[in-house]
């Protein structure tokens, strides 16, 4: 089964990569990590004794609750934490300093063989539902132990994996433990293949995210811009998205005298979204153009009514500043986006119907009256309206917020835990 894996893993390879070479070009993605993917590093090889996999900025801000419960429990871990985008591994850098931080392996055998000669772990964790065939198998031949965290399916994962349960059984065998958001995901796992006495539900490390002051800049600049107005943000967009929301977006600046900030889930997305506000009756400004304070100055005199967040990692850290939000990927059938963020720290928030990939964070915060479910941009833009004028409703849905993410958190202890049981 691993050859047939590996031959077609090889195939897609060979077939893709005028694709990958074009898209590198145009975009810079794929090839400044090309080489480090293949196994070739410039460090000296060392031990460490956890590896932590976290494919993007969502899996990074999560998997961070659990590396810092480790650090504090157990100072003296040696990590080396990897992640597969380029955003990903900004954010990796930017908040393992005390960690080696690398790019994930490909999964051609040579890949992978190089990358455990190098790093040599003890206990590889990977958040969610990374599951590569070659990493798995190979880690455990050679007796790294295996944990799966905060793992989920998604409604549209579900039937195609199910395709492959004879295959999935092997490579899920190799898991020592794996630890499930919701009794849902522990349902899908054991239907897969995985063995019943090794999934448990440790619930949702998103809700353990920790609102802190991190972007002072940001802040500051945008408490200029916003210069008293309330302020709403359009949170991790998507395709599609901006084009229909831009309606409402216009009516809350126009009509209900607000600021807005719209922040686009991938930088290949900046420009796009920055060209449609410039096109708009709306004054808008790029984050990446407001550096230095002759520029901030500049546009605070000529006015700005929407600020496009062009610039990665400093969203979370804007939301306490907003009195509703939006969150992205979730008009569109895309899954939806982490709606914790925006909650822990009290601000209202909406989402379109399209939230499968937070399926039990949607929901709780639904039953509680903790956030708003709306399906198109006219719904959203009433949603902002009540926000900015009902001090009463955005005062209930705030303190909901807040008091729904402290009593859902924990799960980062629970995981933490389990990880440092196999690291003995």
């Amino acid at each position: 089964m691993f050859f047939v894996y590996e031959a077609l893993l090889y195939l897609v390879f060979v077939l893709g990569f005028p694709w990958f070479l074009l898209v590198g070009f145009l975009r810079g993605k794929y090839l400044p990590n090309f080489w480090t993917r293949l196994g070739h590093y410039k460090t000296a090889p060392r031990s460490h004794d956890l590896w932590v996999h976290a494919v993007s900025v969502g899996e990074v801000l999560a998997a961070r609750t659990v590396i810092d419960e480790i650090a504090r429990r157990r100072p003296e871990t040696s990590m080396v934490v990897t992640t597969t985008t380029l955003t990903g591994q900004a954010m990796a850098r930017r908040h393992f300093q005390g960690a080696e931080v690398t790019y994930f392996p490909f999964d051609f055998s040579f890949a992978v063989r190089r990358f455990l000669h190098h790093h040599r772990p003890r206990v590889f964790a990977t958040m969610e539902t990374e599951i590569w065939p070659n990493v798995t198998e190979l880690s455990a031949r050679q007796g790294v132990r295996l944990l799966l965290a905060n793992g989920r399916i998604s409604d549209r994962s579900f039937p195609r994996y199910r395709m492959f349960r004879p295959f999935l059984r092997r490579v899920l065998s190799r898991f020592e433990s794996i630890l499930v958001r919701e009794e849902t995901d522990r349902e899908r796992f054991i239907a897969i293949g995985a063995s019943a006495g090794k999934v448990t539900v440790a619930g949702n490390i998103k809700f353990d995210f920790e609102p802190s002051a991190s972007e002072p800049e940001a802040n500051e600049l945008l408490t200029r811009l916003a210069g008293g107005r309330k302020i709403f943000i359009a949170g991790s967009t998507m395709e599609g998205e901006p084009d229909l929301i831009l309606p409402a977006i216009q009516k809350i600046v126009e009509e209900d005298g607000g600021f807005v900030v719209i922040a686009p889930r991938k930088p290949e997305r900046f420009n796009v979204v920055a060209s449609l506000f410039e096109t708009s009756s709306l004054r808008s400004k790029r984050r990446t153009e407001l550096t230095t304070s002759e520029a901030i100055d500049q546009a605070i005199r000529s006015g700005v009514d929407v600020l496009v967040l062009d610039s990665i990692g400093e969203l979370a850290g804007l939301y306490c500043q907003a009195r509703a939000a939006f969150i992205g990927g979730s008009l569109i059938p895309s899954g939806g986006h982490n709606p914790i963020e925006a909650a822990a720290v009290g601000t209202p928030v909406a989402f379109g119907p399209s939230m499968s990939n937070f399926r039990e964070i949607a929901s709780v915060l639904l039953e509680h009256g903790a956030a708003m479910e709306v399906r198109d941009g006219e719904q959203l833009r009433q949603f902002v309206h009540i926000m900015f004028s009902d001090e009463k409703s955005h005062r209930d849905m705030s303190r909901q917020a807040i008091e729904i993410v402290r009593n859902s958190r924990g799960a980062s202890a629970r995981i933490a835990g389990r990880i440092l049981e196999m690291l003995g």
